[in-house]
Parts: C-alpha cells; sequence; structure tokens
C-alpha cells in the first residue's frame, strides 16, 4: 500500500528543545520504515534551506513533518536557519501533509499554503513541553516530557496508520486531554502536575488542522 512512499522530517538538534523534538522523532521514523515508508531523514546540519528544497523537488515526500523553532511566517531548522517562509518557498508544501512541531507557524504559514488538497498541521499559538532537567543528556528517560511528545506524536503516528489528516490531529489531542485528565488525579503527590495539566491543554487547544481534513498517506 506505501510503496515508494516517501516522508521527510527535519531534525535540527542546535539546543534543548530542538534535541528533545529530535530524539522523540526517532519513534516516527521507525513506524515509518517499519510500514514501509521511504524516509529521508534531515538531522542536524542537514535540516537547512537549500537542503530541504532539494529533498522535497527530488523525491516528492507524502508526508512532511517539521522540528523546530517558528513563528507566524516561519519554520526554521538546525542553528534557527529559516528553512520554509510564507511568501518565499510554501509551495513546496503543496498536494502533501505537513506536520509543524513549531510555535505559530499555522498561523499564517499554514494558513497560506492550506487548500483542498494540501493539509497543515500546526499550533496557532506556543508549542509548549516541559522537561525535567535531569534527562537533558537522555531525552527519552525523561517522564515530564514524554507527557507532552507522546502526545504530539500521535499526529504523525496516525497519518502513518492510515488515518485520515483531521483524524490524526484529533488523535493527538484526545491524547494531550487523556494526559491532563491524568495529571488532575496527582495534583497532591505529583509537584509538576498542574502546570503540565495547564500547558497540554494549551497545546491541545492550539493544534490546528488546516485545509484537506480527510486527506491520507
Amino acid at each position: 500500500m506505501v510503496k515508494g512512499k516517501k516522508i521527510l522530517i527535519t531534525r535540527p538538534e542546535h539546543d534543548f528543545g530542538t534535541k528533545y523534538l529530535s530524539f522523540w522523532a526517532k519513534e516516527v521514523i521507525e513506524t515509518a520504515n517499519r510500514k514501509g515508508f521511504d524516509v529521508i531523514d534531515l538531522h542536524r546540519e542537514k535540516a537547512e534551506q537549500k537542503e530541504f528544497e532539494g529533498r522535497v523537488n527530488k523525491t516528492n515526500p507524502s508526508l512532511i513533518m517539521l522540528n523546530g523553532h517558528g513563528d507566524e511566517n516561519t519554520v526554521t531548522g538546525h542553528d534557527n536557519k529559516t528553512i520554509i517562509e510564507k511568501g518565499k518557498n510554501e509551495k513546496l508544501l503543496k498536494k502533501r501533509i505537513t506536520y509543524a512541531v513549531s510555535c505559530d507557524s499555522a498561523k499564517n504559514l499554514g494558513e497560506s499554503c492550506a487548500d483542498n488538497d494540501t493539509t497543515y498541521i500546526g499550533y496557532e499559538k506556543s508549542f509548549i513541553f516541559n522537561l525535567d532537567r535531569k534527562y537533558l543528556n537522555r531525552p527519552l528517560d525523561d517522564q515530564r516530557a514524554k507527557r507532552f511528545l507522546d502526545s504530539s506524536n500521535q499526529v504523525p503516528l496516525s497519518l502513518l496508520k492510515g488515518h485520515p489528516s483531521k483524524e490524526a490531529s484529533e488523535r493527538s489531542k484526545e491524547a494531550f486531554k487523556r494526559e491532563v485528565g491524568s495529571l488532575l488525579t496527582s495534583l497532591h503527590s505529583d509537584p509538576d502536575s498542574q502546570a503540565d495539566a495547564k500547558d497540554l491543554w494549551w497545546d491541545m487547544q492550539c493544534q490546528v488542522c488546516l485545509g484537506a481534513q480527510n486527506k491520507k498517506l
């Protein structure tokens, strides 16, 4: 079913935030490989505009997952250098599904490229995840960050399972909601639970699915 289909993932790793996103994206890569997708992994210094544009044009990926900092008009790669920007190269996202784990980018960038054959899933405001500084060098062992990044990962994981884009977003939102519910039962035993519940709820509300709601990989 997925023979020849490709996904492209950017994984900058120049600060603790991007390092965490990069490490947690490994699950997406492993799942895609198991399901027979070809994965183009733009890791560290490869997560830059020229490499990104060349790979998209050459490989024509069905799914693009962008990990990195951003604002209303851009998503950046390694060392915060712009990879995609409204008004310059957002046409690269046309006729695909994009999931941007990046602050604010759905606000203008996502809206500018979403249409009846293009999906942009992302965050209209800040994407927040909290971490335990004891695990800065072992992100995958950080159970506090897991609450956020597992929930976020439900978007690409659901897409890889064949669910349409809107449903993938809803499954992610449900995961955020379950984490909130779990934390509200541990307010007295977990000192981070109140802050994390608030931020998980924020992420859930800020995630949007724009454009083609029923598009699948």
